[in-house]
């Protein structure tokens, strides 16, 4: 019967549920509200507006409303070049602006999640309203490991421990390698207050041709954002010009940083070397995955996003610096490469290892494949497992 179908609230602050638009980058919040569909909720997604996008969307089993973007409103606070002036703001905003028509539309629900951080306010404002229960589901945590454990500097990272001191009823947090469950256990939340799993990946991706480009090239695939850290990339194409100047280095993704990485590759007469090829749909850069001779990942937080975990189950060499908690699946010569964050010379010299010696980087690729396809699942498994967190909140659904 109608009344028996439970409602499910999900507040994003993201316009999108893919990382760079429709059917761009990383899929993760669209599986994760798979998931809440698959549990038996009659889902409504609430995000900021965004130009393209309609206000109010139908899309399967999901309703997409899309309301005030206080992010966008916001955002030219970046120029100060200090982020907390910018999200304090923008969070605090936003959750007035999800309470607020939380009140006007007069619709209940009997679960609110939010996703990653900068929704807290947001969830636990909506959630004490509703008298209802939360979940909070984290893609990783947006700070460093060592700044979260001491001093004064964490206190900049304000939505992240609000969210650890004032935990919602339950936490799922991606294992991406930022060391979320590390997080979770120096502010005292108990293993059974949270979920702690690691990506999925396309099952495509098993049949897929993975045969090299005639022309070796290494690629790097991520939103062009300052925590990113493309810039690394650039510097690593300048280390290796002179000793391997056909070399490409191919770059997926946009973001504010492109105009800066720009004229860093003009700065370095690296023109020829490193091309920006922008954001492009997944299936494209599969592709593009399917060629490389290399996998980079040069980022602050962490080398452990869908990419790179891709590139491993498809037997590509990876290199990556070793920020967050990388090392816990990238053993060195094991499952790729993997050198200090600092160390941009060493890492420019793994590259130029594995594309002089075809032999090591297939016997190195060799190792990743089997070392991922036991560890990942493919994600039509990895949703199930999440599917059985929101049941917890509806056990009227069939199982």
């Amino acid at each position: 019967m109608e009344l028996d179908v439970k409602r499910l609230l999900s507040i994003s602050p993201w316009p999108s549920v893919w990382s760079q638009g429709e059917g761009g980058g990383a899929p993760s919040e669209a599986y994760a509200i798979e998931a809440m569909v698959m549990a038996g909720f009659k889902t409504t997604h609430l995000s900021p507006h965004a130009a393209g996008l309609p206000h109010i969307e139908e899309k399967g089993d999901v309703r997409f409303v899309r309301i005030s973007n206080p992010f966008v409103r916001f955002r030219p606070l970046l120029k100060t070049g200090i982020a907390f002036i910018y999200r304090l703001p923008a969070i605090s905003a936003w959750s007035v602006l999800v309470s607020d028509w939380l009140r006007k539309s007069g619709e209940r629900f009997d679960l609110v999640v939010g996703h990653s951080s900068e929704t807290i306010y947001a969830l636990r404002r909506v959630a004490s309203i509703l008298k209802v229960p939360s979940i909070c589901r984290l893609y990783g945590i947006s700070a460093p490991i060592d700044q979260l454990r001491r001093g004064l500097r964490r206190e900049l990272y304000f939505d992240i421990l609000s969210l650890f001191r004032n935990p919602p009823d339950y936490l799922v947090i991606t294992d991406d390698g930022t060391c979320g469950d590390e997080a979770a256990r120096i502010f005292g939340l108990e293993p059974e207050r949270y979920w702690f799993p690691l990506n999925g990946y396309d099952p495509n991706l098993l049949s897929l041709d993975c045969e090299e480009s005639s022309s070796p090239y290494v690629l790097t695939a991520t939103r062009l954002v300052d925590w990113k850290r493309v810039d690394r990339v650039i510097r690593i194409a300048a280390f290796l010009k002179p000793r391997l100047p056909q070399l490409r280095f191919l770059i997926l993704g946009d973001g504010p940083e492109r105009p800066s990485l720009e004229r860093l590759i003009r700065d370095l007469d690296l023109s020829s070397n490193v091309r920006l090829l922008g954001r492009v749909p997944r299936s494209r850069m599969y592709e593009f995955l399917r060629g490389a001779s290399v996998v980079l990942s040069t980022q602050d937080l962490t080398n452990l996003g869908n990419t790179v975990l891709e590139a491993l189950v498809l037997g590509k060499a990876v290199v990556v610096l070793n920020s967050g908690c990388t090392a816990k699946l990238i053993f060195h010569e094991q499952t790729g490469l993997i050198y200090p964050p600092d160390d941009l010379e060493g890492a420019a010299g793994g590259v130029e290892r594995l594309i002089r010696d075809k032999g090591f980087r297939r016997a190195l690729g060799s190792r990743a494949r089997k070392f991922a396809r036991k560890m990942l699942k493919p994600w039509p498994e990895r949703i199930k497992a999440e599917v059985k967190i929101y049941r917890r909140f509806n056990p009227i659904s069939s199982s």
